[in-house]
């Protein structure tokens, strides 16, 4: 993805952050928090020698992941409470790209700090933020936009891949930058892990202490409805339909394009209601995608997945989609 050289977006470090970030105290010391997996930092580093990343670890148990990506280049994968990670470079431009990958649902992240807290990027080099893209993209959404579950297994952030999943994969063939408001086992009408409440009070929001102000972008994609399995059609209509009213007030400039869920839950009302507020439909019945569990995408399914939404998002808007490349 081509990137643009822009002033630093936050007052800690010259990197640009992607994504829902704000500036908060934790532990003494200014950081930039996120509790949002997906949500990434882009800078760009010359004549460097290394590049040193610091991230608090604020997990309850098992540690956070990160990924990290140079030149568009295969992701590393790191564990937080590894951190600090010195990066060795060979005095060349490159630039860097990293993700918040994975955390757990004993994380209480609406409660309590729990989330991804970025210390400070330091190098010998020259450090300078960049912006990938020239459009941007926010995802709404639960497990699967966030990317858990990506990888099978029975253990949670290391099996995640926010950077992996469908979003993460038709973010990038498109080009686009990828805002992700997605949290694990959240819908409409149900609350998920972490104490964190159900999506229509996440939109405004960073955590119980935290507001956030949406941010425009070109397009909203939601895709919700598989943790809404407590309710029935008749009860989910209209929350739904207030939902993606909300969705259009926050983003009035913003294209809002709504999918049918992989397990195709609510796929009627979710259409009814969709095509009643003049958001538009992205069915995905003949996608199916491949699972880890009968719900969560795995890998493959996300390369799948991402590729058919890629796809449907470049005829629906062909002038959001340039395709740039390092």
């Amino acid at each position: 993805m081509k990137v643009t050289a822009v002033p630093a977006n936050n007052s800690l470090m010259p990197v640009y952050f992607q994504g829902r970030w704000v500036e908060k105290t934790i532990r003494g010391q200014r950081v930039m928090y996120s509790t949002n997996l997906g949500a990434e930092f882009w800078f760009r580093v010359d004549h460097a020698s290394f590049v040193t990343l610091r991230l608090l670890n604020l997990a309850n148990d098992v540690s956070a992941w990160i990924a990290v990506q140079i030149d568009g280049l295969p992701y590393q994968r790191l564990a937080v409470e590894t951190l600090p990670w010195r990066l060795t470079l060979d005095g060349h431009r490159h630039v860097i790209r990293v993700v918040m990958s994975g955390n757990t649902d004993a994380d209480q992240l609406w409660a309590t700090d729990a989330g991804f807290a970025v210390q400070t990027v330091t190098s010998d080099g020259e450090l300078q933020a960049v912006r990938p893209g020239h459009h941007s993209v926010t995802f709404i959404g639960d497990s699967i936009t966030a990317g858990c579950w990506v990888i099978p297994g029975r253990h949670a952030a290391v099996d995640y891949r926010a950077e992996g999943n469908y979003a993460a994969i038709a973010s990038d063939l498109l080009g686009l930058r990828d805002v992700r408001v997605a949290y694990s086992a959240a819908g409409v009408t149900w609350p998920g892990t972490g104490g964190v409440p159900p999506l229509p009070q996440v939109l405004t929001a960073i955590d119980d202490r935290t507001p956030w102000q949406p941010e425009p972008t070109d397009l909203v994609v939601v895709n919700v409805g598989t943790n809404d399995r407590r309710s029935t059609a008749a009860e989910f209509a209209p929350q739904f339909a207030k939902f993606l009213r909300q969705i259009q007030r926050l983003y009035p400039v913003s294209a809002v394009a709504v999918m049918i869920p992989f397990n195709q839950r609510f796929a009627a009302v979710i259409s009814a209601v969709t095509q009643q507020v003049g958001a538009t439909l992205i069915n995905t019945a003949d996608w199916q995608p491949t699972t880890t569990d009968g719900v969560h995408v795995d890998a493959a399914g996300s390369r799948l997945a991402g590729q058919k939404l890629a796809a449907k998002l470049r005829k629906l808007y062909p002038e959001l989609l340039i395709i740039d490349s390092y």
